[in-house]
């Protein structure tokens, strides 16, 4: 015969304690757990509600820190009065003038011995300049600013850039921000060479920060250097390397081959046109463009190494009269 013990009651023994059965032993198990568990939910709630929210972040301000969102609305900004106020040059008009190939200048000799990273940013930084086409987006209205590099040459608004950086006929005019913040009109090109990838402009007004070119004596590889650029709107961005060597590279025919030295100091997109320093602050070179090495280049994956090429100062001359011996300045 079969034993249901769900159906089985055993009665306790006179004067004995009768025990829970183990169904309501499960059933105050679960009661005692759920209600633990609410008055942790309560507490814990409570306790949230007495702690303030975490206050905004803020900016510290430093003396060096940059706004790189603002640095660029208000670059437009200025740039979009500029184009509005009918002061600036067409585009169609500086590219007819790239055409000429050389202009008279006396530039400026380093006559500082050597410098530190924190004294070359601190003394060049306002002679190294954003040099900008104007775009339109197609999300607003309003003209952007599409930013590269460029560094001033003397006081009275000749600066150098890369011709790839004026070369955009789709832009209605170009113009410049100084590190100090001023934003000016590109009024003229004085010289340009397409082949060697260089532009010598002129900027409205005067008074700027001209940084010295330093030809002489060539800087060997290993030594040191540093650039301050733009890359992708980064705004004056300093970095050191050193240089790594320098190489011959052919140009499509029939422009010939151009000698660029390769250094290990970072740059970008934005960066063409920036100075590269050597120890002593002068100018040695100008950013030019990137070549990735990828272990996959037909799929460009694996990106191993990235050279960055510049081209010497030297080929500066070759767009520069010498109809004068080199001033001696300090660099103001």
């Amino acid at each position: 015969m079969d034993i249901s013990l769900s159906a089985l009651t055993i009665d306790p023994m006179p004067g004995s304690i009768r025990l829970p059965s183990w169904r309501h032993s499960l059933r105050s198990i679960a009661g005692v757990a759920a209600l633990w568990l609410c008055l942790q939910f309560s507490v814990s709630n409570a306790a949230d509600k007495q702690q303030p929210k975490a206050a905004p972040a803020q900016p510290l301000h430093l003396p060096a820190e940059i706004n790189d969102q603002r640095m660029e609305t208000q670059l437009d900004e200025a740039a979009e009065r500029l184009l509005k106020s009918g002061t600036t040059v067409k585009m169609s008009e500086l590219l007819k003038q790239a055409q000429r190939r050389t202009v008279s200048l006396s530039l400026p000799k380093v006559v500082h011995p050597s410098t530190n990273a924190v004294d070359l940013i601190a003394r060049a930084r306002a002679g190294v300049l954003v040099v900008g086409d104007l775009y339109k987006c197609k999300k607003c209205p309003r003209w952007h600013v599409g930013v590269s590099s460029g560094f001033m040459l003397t006081a009275n608004g000749v600066c150098a850039t890369c011709f790839h950086v004026i070369n955009v006929p789709a832009s209605p005019t170009l113009i410049a921000m100084t590190g100090d913040g001023r934003v000016v009109a590109v009024r003229e090109v004085l010289a340009a060479n397409p082949n060697l990838d260089l532009a010598i402009l002129r900027l409205d007004g005067s008074g700027f920060t001209p940084l010295p070119a330093d030809f002489e004596p060539i800087t060997p590889p290993g030594a040191s250097v540093n650039v301050l650029s733009h890359p992708d709107d980064h705004f004056f961005t300093l970095t050191s390397g050193m240089v790594s060597r320098y190489v011959t590279i052919p140009l499509d025919p029939p422009a010939g081959a151009v000698t660029m030295m390769a250094i290990t100091a970072d740059f970008g997109a934005g960066s063409s046109g920036a100075p590269v320093f050597n120890e002593r602050g002068g100018v040695i070179g100008m950013v030019n463009n990137t070549q990735s090495l990828y272990y996959d280049p037909k799929r460009g994956r694996d990106l191993q190494m990235v050279f960055k090429h510049c081209l010497p100062v030297q080929y500066l001359r070759e767009l520069i009269k010498a109809n004068d011996k080199p001033q001696m300045t300090d660099g103001r």
